[in-house]
């Protein structure tokens, strides 16, 4: 038996945590002795509650191996072990690392890319919806990774950003990776997977999601990532939990300033002020990180142009420059009136070249 599965069918039993888990391995040596461990050893452990002692033999010499990975096979699901080869490096070294960690996706982008993880609140501003899309989508141009947790808002907004560019997104999700939570972005988790991203989740098939999944979550989101980034976050956030782990972990917290007069802008106000360091543009989170990778890397878009109007070459241009831009925007950027640039949007749509995000947004397709 593999030492991954293993971990796998000890992971399903109930009420053993990867804490617990990890104070049992500690006590008794391997993964491999607890499957051989008798009933009297089982009792004779220290430090674990009766209830999961009582778990441990009913449950550790009959659990259906065969039935739990038939869920994770018609579910499309992998799965590795913390002793795997394969398991992010990144996240090894955290407090409390998953022992089982279950994806969907390109596992490896993980340690082969610098990974910028992007939080913020679930109903952001247009502020921030367009600061999520346009960062993201230029940290992307310069292949870096961006990391985030499906939720609505920031989370969605980084997501779509960095698929518009070169890098890969990372959804961690607080559920189970067959029952994507929200529902709602079942189509953005399909879309990630399609682009070459990855979806991961300590939680198993049928897992049920309750509130302390969410906190918990974060720090894997905060353990597999260079650096974090608060886009926008009340005084009291989740987005400010996961900065607060990262922090712990030793990471660069990045927090992007807003205005004084909005609640969304206190929880970064706050971070800014502990020393988080205040982002402007995606240099100030770039110098922070000695990589010629992406330091040197040209952004480079490629469209065709024959047959544009010197106007439509312009208005490209400008929405090249800045990588997300609002129609008011545009118009600011090439001192044109907003009937034409209505209109040549328009024509740029139909054409392909373009495409339309949230709130009017408009970027290079």
């Amino acid at each position: 038996m593999e030492k991954k599965d293993i971990y796998l069918g000890i992971d399903s039993i109930k009420g053993i945590s990867s804490i617990t888990l990890g104070k049992i391995i500690d006590e008794v040596g391997t993964v491999e002795d607890i499957i051989n461990l008798k009933e009297k050893d089982i009792y004779n452990l220290k430090n674990i509650s009766l209830n999961i002692k009582e778990n441990l033999v009913k449950y550790i010499s009959h659990f259906n191996l065969n039935e739990i990975k038939e869920k994770l096979y018609k579910n499309s699901i992998e799965y590795i072990c913390i002793e795997d080869e394969e398991y992010p490096n990144k996240l090894r070294n955290i407090y409390n690392p998953p022992l089982v960690l279950f994806y969907k996706g390109d596992l490896s982008i993980i340690n082969n890319n610098l990974n910028i993880a992007m939080v913020g609140s679930r109903k952001p501003t247009p502020y921030g919806i367009d600061c999520a899309q346009k960062i993201s989508y230029e940290l992307s141009q310069r292949n870096i990774n961006i990391i985030s947790g499906l939720a609505f808002g920031i989370d969605s907004c980084s997501h779509r950003g960095c698929m518009k560019g070169n890098g890969k997104t990372i959804a961690v999700l607080a559920s189970s990776l067959e029952n994507i939570t929200p529902r709602s972005n079942e189509k953005l988790a399909n879309e990630i997977l399609e682009d070459g991203g990855l979806l991961i989740s300590e939680y198993n098939v049928g897992h049920i999601v309750t509130r302390g999944c969410f906190p918990s979550r974060n720090r894997i989101l905060s353990g597999i990532s260079d650096g974090i980034i608060v886009v926008e976050a009340a005084q009291k956030s989740g987005a400010l939990i996961t900065a607060d782990l990262g922090m712990e972990q030793g990471k660069n917290i990045f927090a992007i300033p807003g205005n004084i007069y909005s609640d969304m802008s206190r929880g970064c106000h706050k971070i800014i002020k502990e020393g988080a360091k205040l982002v402007e543009n995606i240099e100030d989170i770039l110098e922070e990180y000695n990589n010629s990778a992406f330091n040197n890397n040209e952004i480079s878009i490629e469209y065709d142009i024959k047959g544009l109007s010197d106007e439509s070459k312009k208005i490209m241009e400008a929405i090249k420059r800045q990588g997300i831009l609002q129609i008011d925007e545009i118009c600011d950027n090439t001192d044109m009136d907003i009937k034409i640039v209505n209109s040549i949007i328009n024509e740029l749509l139909l054409k392909d070249l373009v495409v339309e995000m949230n709130n009017k947004m408009y970027s290079i397709n």
